[in-house]
């Protein structure tokens, strides 16, 4: 197989994962989060931040900051998140209720998954993992992403 079908079936089966793992986390989410404002939590949770600034998770979502505030306003109404100041620096904090939403969606997806780590071998999984990171890294360090 050429490295050019490689690189493809890879980024095809990514984009598919992806596309399935979203679906499904809308699914079951007990809290009625999206993947978008689940995923905005996830940063903060996964990352052990207390604040960003809202230009900065634009650009980790790799999407404008007026849709950034889409799924940040939503997260606002419901005491997820709090907001410090205005403009594209301003700083956007996960609430208490935000980090237990986020610790409570990860419970409702743990039987659904269950079944899917049983099938892997933890080593496995950290292999995957591990490329998975190298490849964002990647992408976020390539010219045109860093001057955005």
């Amino acid at each position: 197989m050429s490295r050019e079908k490689l690189l493809l079936d890879l980024f095809t089966e990514i984009a598919v994962v992806e596309h399935l793992v979203r679906n499904h986390i809308g699914q079951i989410q007990r809290t009625g989060l999206n993947a978008g404002q689940f995923g905005a939590l996830n940063y903060f949770v996964r990352n052990n931040r207390e604040q960003e600034r809202r230009s900065v998770l634009a650009w980790l979502f790799q999407v404008s900051v007026e849709d950034m505030d889409v799924h940040l306003g939503a997260l606002e109404e419901r005491g997820f998140i709090g907001r410090i100041g205005d403009g594209e620096d301003q700083i956007i904090g996960i609430t208490t209720s935000g980090k237990a939403a986020h610790a409570d969606s990860i419970m409702a997806m743990g039987p659904e998954i269950e079944p899917l780590m049983s099938e892997f071998p933890d080593e496995d999984l950290e292999k995957t993992v591990q490329v998975l990171q190298e490849i964002r890294r990647i992408f976020d360090n390539l010219p045109e992403r860093l001057a955005s």
